[in-house]
């Protein structure tokens, strides 16, 4: 992780250094047009500024049993907007505009393993995933992890690494990103590799999943409104170009477009320029968890997010992103019991330091008001968290804290 650090650079610049970056088309964007947009949308909600990026990125994740230990093959990325500057990710995490070099940097490493057919390569998970629906626009990502029967020797940034030491990092912050989280969320959780510990937990990976639970959770995943279109950056009413980028007017969605140069010595491009979501606070993400008879059970709600391709999906039982005003129910805090708790920041690439608390919160019953949540047992939110395109992000990141319990 050291040696990744090793010549990174990150500052602030002016609109004026980004010569890469212009408003075209009403959209803030890479004269390549290969890169992700920052462009304003509007729907029932009013206007607002989201990202779009309409090609899926492919995070994925190498395995391989050696001397009869399940290893997993993570990345060290140094990442300009992630907090530390550098955490473990993926072997892979990479948008088309990466892998098929249309900035002219170096090869994608390990990408064959996801992208191609490889004879010693075996999918255990592949999914699509939502992303974050208040910040993008309709942005999903492929999430594979990938048995390899032939592993490569490791090199930095690289590091083969066993099912136990994720377990115990699931419960540090900031070292594994987000992406990471997620596949470790989808992947099978059994008794050689990734099971975890608490015997409520284990009782409750094992629970006949209840369909018609299921059932009254799906039905509440539907669209409520029509999707947001996008219009001109220039016509938003709250959002005013500047010196730096771009700001709001007054604070509604609680951050700014900034520009940064950024230097990484073990990326594919070694220095560029580009704008950052920078927001005004930090979030935090509650999952309210419970005993019941044994069974470990966590309340999942089915949240709208005007980013989503699916309008609604599953989410922690509280959500409040970075830079929204708010705060935790009274009942998620002080008497409540936090079983963990990490801070982590959102995608490096595209924000700047965005922060949000991630707990686990033990309680006895949540309070009236919660028509959209559902408890379900371990088996039940495994199985939502394989379906493509059902569960937020924030979810699947929260989920691997239970590995660390």
């Amino acid at each position: 992780m050291e040696a990744t650090r090793a010549g990174f650079e990150l500052r602030r610049t002016p609109s004026s250094a980004a010569a890469d970056w212009a408003l075209s088309e009403g959209a803030l964007q890479h004269r390549s047009k290969g890169f992700f947009s920052v462009n304003g949308v509007r729907d029932g909600d009013g206007e607002a500024v989201l990202l779009y990026q309409p090609q899926a990125a492919v995070t994925g994740l190498l395995t391989a049993e050696l001397g009869g230990e399940r290893l997993y093959l993570l990345q060290a990325r140094a990442e300009p907007g992630c907090l530390g500057e550098v955490q473990f990710g993926p072997t892979v995490q990479s948008t088309p505009a990466n892998f098929m070099r249309l900035h002219g940097g170096a090869p994608t490493p390990n990408i064959d393993a996801f992208i191609a057919y490889e004879a010693d390569a075996r999918p255990l998970q592949d999914t699509t995933q939502l992303d974050l629906g208040e910040r993008y626009l309709f942005k999903s990502k492929r999430s594979l992890l990938v048995e390899t029967a032939k592993p490569m020797p490791a090199a930095a940034p690289f590091v083969w690494t066993s099912a136990k030491a994720l377990r115990q990092a699931a419960g540090r912050s900031a070292f594994l990103n987000l992406d990471l989280r997620s596949i470790l969320s989808l992947a099978p959780w059994t008794e050689a590799e990734l099971a975890p510990k608490r015997q409520s937990l284990r009782a409750s990976l094992v629970t006949a999943p209840r369909p018609e639970v299921l059932g009254s959770l799906l039905a509440k995943i539907r669209r409520v409104q029509q999707p947001p279109s996008i219009v001109r950056l220039e016509h938003l009413k709250n959002w005013v170009a500047d010196e730096w980028g771009w700001s709001e007017r007054e604070s509604q969605q609680g951050f700014r477009i900034g520009f940064f140069e950024v230097s990484a010595a073990h990326r594919e491009v070694k220095r560029w320029v580009q704008p950052l979501v920078d927001s005004s606070s930090e979030g935090h993400v509650a999952l309210a968890c419970r005993d019941n008879r044994g069974v470990f059970e966590v309340l999942v709600c089915a949240r709208r997010e005007r980013g989503l391709a699916t309008d609604i999906a599953l989410a922690p039982t509280y959500v409040r992103y970075p830079g929204a005003p708010g705060a935790l129910p009274a009942w998620l805090n002080g008497d409540a019991h936090v079983l963990s708790a990490t801070v982590e920041s959102d995608e490096g690439g595209r924000f700047y330091r965005d922060v949000s608390r991630y707990e686990l919160v033990l309680v006895e019953e949540a309070p009236d008001g919660y028509a959209d949540c559902v408890w379900l047992n371990v088996a039940e939110l495994k199985l939502m968290l394989t379906t493509s395109n059902l569960c937020t992000i924030q979810l699947r990141a929260i989920v691997s804290q239970l590995l660390a319990l």
